[in-house]
């Protein structure tokens, strides 16, 4: 049985399910609403789906209409005026049978799998201290990468691993050396000491004094800044793939915050706080991409995320707020085209609008959506969606809180990144560029002082 194209659209009164069944044999059809769930069949569809509120479940306050293959079902709120909450998150609703637990993909190696319940009002240390060497570049004990006997898991909530033993040629896009036997805190330094690397200090300086290169960028309207109340617009491309993904397993999430023994020493890759954080990671780059290419198509757009973003190309764990935010400018400051201190801060700021947006789980589900297509239009940039994006479009509808989200974007707020916060020398650099330019106009004042005939 197929699961058809639907959509949840609500007026004040009135709840609305749209279905796409052009091939539908409607004289052996049913449809019955019990208990809040939806039945519906007609060979060769089938939809078991959860409503988002409460209806009149009697036959006479139901409406059918069918429309060039589509059937418009619209059903009576049983609280007048009642607004249901979410209703872009189709994968939500939908109640899949028990699924049985089933082999990796890809050479992907799905630790666990089961339901994940929504997560609560729970509270997040976004600031958590960690030792003083997770931020140095000076540490080049390389025991971790010779002895590869222990895999280290990655992916969305670490929960997969293996991938790269026997399939060296899926890893090309990632950054990081040999990842199946790199623990996080040497990706994260190894990741430091690649931006270092690659950092130029010239072309920094560039756009440091040449402002009209990122005036655009700066400039550019965001959509979810603009649209305060509103939310986006799924295309049929996009509601399908929330469909298809209504069946995909998520694998087991690490702890929360209110689940761990405040005397309990946990690894990093055993709480739910880098998931999270990664997630801020992927908008962060999404957002820098959108202002760089003023919101058109741009055929780069994968390689710009995934390089930005260390979640992806680093398959980073982020331990708290601060680590992400410096390398997102760090990266920011070192690989994309324009490399500019400002449009970093704008990106900041844009992110943390988006968290507190009130229709910010929508705002982010498209942004996911988006960021799918982007590193799948991009050569060999399928992996990430397996790593991550499939897993995290899913997690965002069916467990992430928007009570967490809200609260992360107060976090991002209140950080404040100055120059001197990032492991890059700017103000140096940017005094010695200062000096040169002092010196160049002094120099081209005196030539001009010269008089041919002295």
């Amino acid at each position: 049985m197929l699961t058809p194209l639907f959509s949840l659209t609500q007026t004040p009164d009135e709840l609305i399910l749209k279905l796409h069944i052009p091939l539908a044999d409607l004289s052996n059809s049913e449809f019955l609403i019990e208990d809040g769930i939806v039945y519906f069949g007609a060979p060769p569809y089938y939809l078991r789906l959860e409503l988002p509120g409460s209806v009149v479940e009697d036959e006479d306050y139901i409406q059918f209409r069918l429309e060039s293959g589509d059937m418009f079902i619209t059903m009576t709120k049983s609280t007048p005026g009642e607004h249901f909450e979410d209703l872009d998150l189709l994968s939500r609703f939908v109640i899949n049978p028990a699924s049985k637990n089933t082999a990796s993909k890809a050479g992907i190696q799905v630790l666990d799998s089961t339901a994940v319940p929504p997560e609560g009002k729970t509270d997040y240390d976004w600031f958590l201290e960690l030792p003083e060497e997770i931020n140095s570049v000076n540490n080049t004990d390389e025991d971790h990468m010779n002895v590869e006997i222990v895999k280290y898991p990655y992916g969305f909530a670490a929960s997969k691993s293996g991938l790269f033993v026997d399939k060296p040629e899926t890893c090309l896009p990632i950054d990081l050396p040999n990842p199946d036997f790199c623990p996080p805190l040497k990706r994260h330094q190894l990741q430091l000491q690649s931006v270092r690397d690659h950092f130029q200090a010239e072309h920094y300086v560039a756009d440091y004094y040449e402002t009209e290169v990122s005036a655009n960028a700066l400039r550019q309207s965001i959509p979810w800044v603009e649209n305060k109340h509103g939310g986006p617009e799924f295309s049929d491309e996009y509601r399908y793939r929330l469909t298809v993904l209504s069946t995909h397993a998520l694998p087991l999430l690490p702890p929360s915050p209110s689940d761990i023994d405040s005397t309990e020493e946990v690894k990093l890759e055993d709480t739910r706080t880098f998931v999270y954080l990664g997630l801020v990671d992927l908008l962060l780059a999404y957002t820098y991409d959108y202002r760089v290419r003023e919101g058109d198509e741009n055929c780069e757009s994968g390689w710009v995320i995934a390089k930005i973003a260390a979640t992806l190309s680093w398959l980073e764990l982020f331990p708290n707020l601060p680590t992400l935010l410096r390398s997102f400018y760090e990266r920011t400051l070192t690989y994309p085209l324009i490399r500019n201190w400002k449009l970093c801060r704008k990106v900041q700021d844009d992110v943390a609008s988006l968290l507190q947006h009130e229709n910010a789980k929508a705002w982010i589900l498209y942004i996911l959506l988006e960021i799918r297509r982007m590193l799948i239009d991009y050569p060999g940039y399928y992996i990430f969606v397996d790593l991550f994006l499939d897993d995290y479009i899913v997690w965002l509808q069916k467990s992430a809180s928007a009570y967490i989200l809200k609260h992360l974007g107060e976090a991002i707020v209140s950080v404040k990144m100055k120059k001197a916060d990032v492991n890059l020398p700017l103000r140096k650099i940017e005094q010695i560029a200062a000096e040169a330019l002092e010196e160049e106009e002094a120099l081209a004042e005196n030539l001009g002082g010269i008089s041919l005939n002295s």
